[in-house]
């Protein structure tokens, strides 16, 4: 029995893609996109596709929380026992954990990485690991090992003669050190990697050096050294949202010496420059900013008006972005409908023995297959009936005049659409069928929409006078998981509709709360959101 490869010169295309995907991603992702898919693919140059188009797309900016192939990938090249794909599809797997705020995995699997890439010669890789393992040190405040880590990378980047990621290395240490208020080091490695953008040429690099120095130089006060900085950047950069952050921090340090005019002028200098993207992160910022302003002058009138431009800002951001996800999924859908689709045809090709030997092994497996799923249907019937009960509860408890966290949070997760795709998109036969039941529950519940822990704390802040982090910091032995569950609790949320967004079940978060009680000290069995009033502070701000 034996079988050909057809990829109809898909090879030449991947070869092509992987030799212009680093100093020319933009024409390798449209080479990605010309139907390379449509081809048959034999599977190693399927995996090959996924583990390019995923690290294109990273390269590019462009959201890959959804491009989950990435750990099909991973495993196939485990199995092939390519040193150097093992290490780029463990990479790119952390990076993907990592979009979707998954911080722990992802470093999990950059320390995979790490171990495989050390067995190869691609510094540029290790540089890109090591870089990435410092930046979740960062984020985490874990300031002395993400400075060794952004130095070895540093290091690895030199040796590869990859200046550019060499600069950003520089930056990321400079960053790490100002953290630790160590300010002659900050300006050291910034001073550094500008030194380097100059010699290489590199305005973009250039410019984000200086951008760095000039907020050194603002939180030690030097407010004209730090605008001067600032100013110095501006023409470095050719992209308005970069010209737009430079100008507001600008605003910032007029605005730290009260000086309101100067703050109001770089503000509209600011919003000019991003004058027609709705969606820019810094439209928050300069809210912000302009409450701030109002209130400091006691224009409180102004300030509840810019709040309010801020809550409708986010909720647009929260439509757009699950309109993205949908997108997002669909095309992962696509992919892997004309993946199947190539495989069907590649299995047509196979001799007339191996269908039979199919046949045969069918016949015998679909005897076992049908004893095991009449026992499993049962307790998948009971378990999808369940689901769609305590959605359907949380459909119930959903008001629309109410004006609070648990209103944002559950109209983040679509909580009415997916009653609506419980009761209109499932046949008659499949609601008759216990598996088949709880799998379009589970995909509905699940795959239609991840929730952004990192927005809704964001959120919680502005609406509870900053809860989640007060309770980090009174209470520092609670894991994160059960700080999302206290959250849920204080926003009043019961135990079914936590078990939905957490993704557990009830007795799991009885479980969890009876050891958050015995952590935090609530006597017996108290009201959790009252102790929470009680302790750390009152609901509205």
């Amino acid at each position: 029995m034996s079988s050909c490869n057809f990829n109809g010169g898909a090879d030449k295309i991947l070869d092509d893609v992987e030799a212009l995907i680093d100093q020319h991603p933009d024409s390798a992702l449209r080479l990605l996109d010309t139907g390379i898919l449509e081809r048959n693919l034999d599977r190693d140059a399927y995996y090959k596709y996924i583990l390019l188009y995923t690290q294109v797309r990273d390269q590019k900016n462009i959201d890959i929380k959804n491009d989950t192939l990435i750990f099909q990938a991973r495993d196939y090249y485990l199995n092939k026992k390519d040193l150097l794909k093992i290490a780029k599809s463990y990479y790119y797997s952390g990076r993907v954990l990592e979009s979707q705020n998954n911080k722990e995995d992802a470093l999990s699997m950059y320390l995979e990485a790490e171990s495989y890439a050390s067995q190869t010669e691609n510094d540029k890789l290790k540089g890109h690991i090591e870089y990435s393992i410092g930046a979740i040190n960062h984020k985490k405040y874990l300031k002395d090992e993400a400075i060794s880590r952004f130095k070895l990378s540093a290091q690895y980047y030199n040796k590869s003669g990859n200046y550019k990621n060499e600069i950003q290395a520089y930056n990321g240490i400079g960053t790490a050190f100002l953290l630790k208020k160590e300010l002659d080091s900050s300006f050291y490695y910034l001073d550094k990697g500008l030194l380097l953008a100059k010699a290489i040429n590199d305005s973009v690099g250039q410019g984000l050096a200086l951008q760095n120095i000039g907020v050194v130089h603002r939180m030690t006060k030097d407010y004209p050294s730090a605008r001067s900085k600032f100013e110095q950047a501006i023409p470095l950069f050719k992209d308005n949202e970069d010209k737009s952050r430079i100008h507001l921090n600008i605003a910032y340090s007029f605005n730290d010496e009260q000086n309101r005019d100067s703050t109001l002028y770089y503000i509209n200098k600011s919003l000019e420059l991003i004058k027609g993207d709705e969606t820019s992160p810094l439209r928050s910022m300069i809210i912000q900013l302009q409450s701030r302003i109002e209130e400091n002058n006691k224009n409180y009138e102004k300030a509840l008006a810019f709040q309010k431009e801020y809550a409708d800002y986010l909720q647009k951001i929260f439509k757009e972005a699950n309109n993205q996800a949908v997108l997002d999924i669909q095309k992962k859908y696509d992919f892997e409908v004309i993946q199947n689709e190539n495989n069907r045809l590649l299995i047509e090709k196979q001799s007339a023995s191996l269908i039979i030997l199919g046949l045969i092994v069918l016949v015998l497996g679909m005897s076992i297959f049908f004893y095991w799923k009449n026992v499993k249907n049962k307790e998948a019937l009971s378990d999808a009936e369940l689901k769609i009960s305590q959605l359907n509860d949380m459909a119930d408890s959903f008001n629309k005049k109410e004006n609070s966290f648990k209103k944002v949070l559950l109209e983040h997760f679509d909580i009415l659409k997916k009653v609506a795709l419980l009761e209109g998109h499932m046949r008659d036969d499949e609601k008759k069928q216990g598996q088949k039941l709880l799998k379009r529950v589970n995909e509905i519940i699940y795959k239609q929409e991840s929730l952004d822990w990192n927005m809704l704390n964001d959120t919680m802040n502005q609406l509870y006078n900053g809860f989640p982090e007060k309770l980090r910091e009174k209470y520092p032995q609670l894991e994160e998981a059960e700080v999302r569950i206290c959250c849920l609790i204080f926003a009043g949320l019961n135990n079914t509709e936590i078990s939905i967004l957490m993704e557990w079940t009830i007795n799991t978060i009885q479980m969890k709360k009876s050891i958050i009680r015995r952590k935090i000290g609530v006597e017996g069995y108290g009201n959790m959101a009252d102790f929470f009033i009680k302790n750390i502070g009152k609901h509205k701000k």
